[in-house]
Order: C-alpha cells, then sequence, then structure tokens
C-alpha cells in the first residue's frame, strides 16, 4: 500500500506544477495524461500481479487513491475539448459547452444521491460494498458500468467517486472566485502538540471503547470534530492507523502516555487529602 500511496502523493505534486505553469490547456493537458495514463498502468500491473494483502488495502486504494488520480484525467480530458473548441466556437456557444459539463456532473450527482452523500461525508460502514472486486452491483449505470469492462481494476463505484473530485476539480478551475466567496473566520483553537500517530491513537481509542455515540462514529467523522478543537489536519487516518498496526515493538505509545500521566495527577491529588 505504501507504493501506492507514494506515487500517488508524487504525481498529485507533479500535476499541481502542471497547472501552476504557463502552458495552454492542451498542453498541460497533454503532460497531465502522459504521467495520469503511466501511474494507472503501473498500478494496474502490480494489482494484477500482486494483488492486496488485505480487504482494508483494497478499500483504501478504490476509495482514496484510485478516484483522486482518475478524477484528473477527467478534468484534463474537459480542458482539452474546452481548449479545441474555443477555435470554432463563439462565445455563446462556449457557455453552452460549459454548462452541458456541469449538467453532466450534476446528473451524475442525482443519479448516485446516496453515495455522493456517502462519499463526501466520509462515511465507511458501506465500503466493502462500494470499493471491493468483485462486489455485488445494486445499480448498474453508465457511470458504473466500466466494473464488468475491466473487473481487475474496477469496482461498483469507484469512477463515480472520481466523477466527483473531478467536479470540485472544474468548479475551482473555471470559477475559483465563487469557490472562493465563503471564508469562514479563524477563531482561537487549541493546538494538537503531540504527533499526529499519537492523535490516532486517541481516535481510534474513543472509537473503539464506544466513549461516542456509543461506538456509533465513524473514523473519519471523529477526527472532523477533534479537528474543530485541536487544530490538527489529517487527511489520512486510515494510512496512520495502518503504520501504527505496523509497529515492531510497542503497539501503542500515546494512549499509556495518557494513563501514566493521569495516574501521576491522581496520585499527587491523594498526597493533599
Amino acid at each position: 500500500m505504501e507504493e501506492f500511496i507514494a506515487a500517488e502523493k508524487q504525481l498529485t505534486n507533479e500535476i499541481e506544477e502542471i497547472l501552476r505553469g504557463q502552458d495552454e490547456n492542451t498542453k498541460m493537458a497533454k503532460k497531465a495524461g502522459k504521467l495520469i495514463m503511466s501511474t494507472l498502468t503501473s498500478f494496474r500491473k502490480i494489482i494484477r500481479d500482486k494483488g492486496f494483502k488485505r480487504d482494508e488495502d483494497e478499500i483504501f486504494f478504490f476509495k482514496n487513491i484510485k478516484p483522486k488520480i482518475q478524477a484528473y484525467l477527467i478534468f484534463f480530458s474537459i480542458l482539452t475539448e474546452f481548449e479545441t473548441s474555443k477555435y470554432h466556437m463563439i462565445d455563446e456557444e462556449m457557455n453552452n459547452l460549459i454548462e452541458k459539463k456541469m449538467r453532466m456532473f450534476r446528473h451524475l450527482i442525482r443519479e448516485n444521491l446516496d453515495f455522493v452523500t456517502y462519499y463526501t461525508e466520509g462515511l465507511t460502514h458501506l465500503d466493502r460494498l462500494y470499493f471491493l472486486r468483485p462486489a455485488d452491483i445494486q445499480k448498474v449505470t453508465r457511470h458504473s458500468t466500466s466494473v464488468m469492462l475491466d473487473p481487475e481494476f474496477n469496482t461498483t463505484y469507484d469512477g463515480v467517486a472520481a466523477n466527483i473530485i473531478a467536479h470540485k476539480l472544474l468548479l475551482n478551475y473555471l470559477f475559483p472566485e465563487q469557490q472562493n466567496k465563503i471564508k469562514i473566520p479563524k477563531v482561537h483553537k487549541l493546538k494538537w502538540t503531540a504527533s499526529k500517530a499519537d492523535f490516532i491513537e486517541l481516535v481510534y481509542g474513543l472509537q473503539a471503547t464506544l466513549a461516542v455515540k456509543g461506538g456509533d462514529v465513524e473514523i473519519k467523522e471523529l477526527c472532523q470534530a477533534l479537528h474543530s478543537i485541536f487544530e490538527v489536519q489529517i487527511d489520512d487516518p486510515y494510512r496512520i492507523f495502518i503504520d501504527i498496526t505496523g509497529r515492531k515493538m510497542t503497539k501503542l505509545k500515546f494512549i499509556p502516555k495518557m494513563e501514566d500521566g493521569l495516574l501521576r495527577k491522581i496520585d499527587e491529588a491523594n498526597e493533599f487529602k
């Protein structure tokens, strides 16, 4: 899994560098497309040859890694279409083309509203249905039929997830001023000063002990709630948790430290009784 994560991060950095460049859309798309296709081809070969060690790794790949990369492919293909069309379309026709693409995404969202809500809110309870191969196809649409064409490299909804991300990329590119209109004032927060791994220990510990909502809470939801309190941003809590499970010696570091600290406080309080 680490090689997929590292490759996705490197590709994202390279694409962001391309977007910051001065090339026209067609050249940008050509450069990015070559990188994206090379990465996806490499991923497909690795998965065909080695597979995944655990279902959790497969879910993480098809939920978090492949959709991000495929979203860039969708985004740049649309930019190329815009760039090609502008040479033979007047402004009104170009605006109509842009609106047509926006309608395409809006239709996809309406057609898959339950999944869009599930994915954008970071839920996990249906991950095995949406992001494992093969999964029972509850709903076949023109957006999910690719799983039938290439079942080795597609799940039921990872392509829909890619379109959700591509839609946001396109909106940010075409209408950046609209995306930045709402400014949330920064308020004073408590700063988390331990490590990110310590933070993930706390989050998973709260869920595992059923301390929040009787355990009926997703890791992503807990992270978001604590982010707003402790001003710590962790995009991939699962990746850090995987690192924790792979520790050679002591699996837990922060929770035992917290227990020791609390016991010292109790002993200090007892001294004054």
